[in-house]
C-alpha cells in the first residue's frame, strides 16, 4: 500500500508528458519567433536579447530546480512516514507472536501493584491501631 502511495500513477505521467509537450512546443514557438527576429536585428540588439534570454531561461531553470527538490522532499518524507508505520505495526506483530508484555501493561502493573501496597499498608495500619 505505501509503494502505491510512492509511485505515480497512469494519469499523472500522462498529464506530466503532457506539460512536457506543450512546454516543448512553446519553446520551439519561442526559438521559432526569435530566429525570425535576429535575421531583421542588428548583431548588438541580438546579442543584448540573446544574454536577456539565457537569463530569463537561466531562472526559470533555477525556479524548476527548487520546484522539484521541494517535491522531492515532500515524497520523501511521506515514505519515510509510511516506513516508519509499516516497521511499527511490524515490530508490535514481533513482539505480540512473543507474548512479551509491552511498555503500556508494565506500567499499568505499577499502577496496580502500588495500588495494592497502598492498600496492604492502610490494613496493615488499621490492625496496628
Amino acid at each position: 500500500m505505501a509503494e502505491a502511495k510512492a509511485r505515480l500513477s497512469l494519469n499523472e505521467v500522462r498529464a506530466s508528458m503532457r506539460r512536457m509537450q506543450t512546454e516543448g512546443e512553446k519553446l520551439v514557438a519561442r526559438l521559432r519567433r526569435d530566429a525570425r527576429a535576429l535575421a531583421s536585428q542588428n548583431r548588438r540588439e541580438t546579442v543584448s536579447n540573446l544574454l536577456s534570454d539565457a537569463r530569463k531561461v537561466q531562472a526559470d531553470l533555477r525556479k524548476r530546480a527548487e520546484r522539484a527538490m521541494r517535491d522531492i522532499e515532500t515524497r520523501r518524507s511521506r515514505i519515510l512516514a509510511s516506513l516508519e508505520e509499516q516497521a511499527s505495526r511490524v515490530a508490535e506483530r514481533v513482539v505480540k507472536g512473543l507474548n512479551v508484555a509491552t511498555q503500556d501493561e508494565i506500567n499499568d502493573l505499577r499502577r496496580r501493584i502500588a495500588d495494592l501496597e497502598r492498600r496492604v499498608d492502610a490494613a496493615a495500619k488499621e490492625r496496628a491501631a
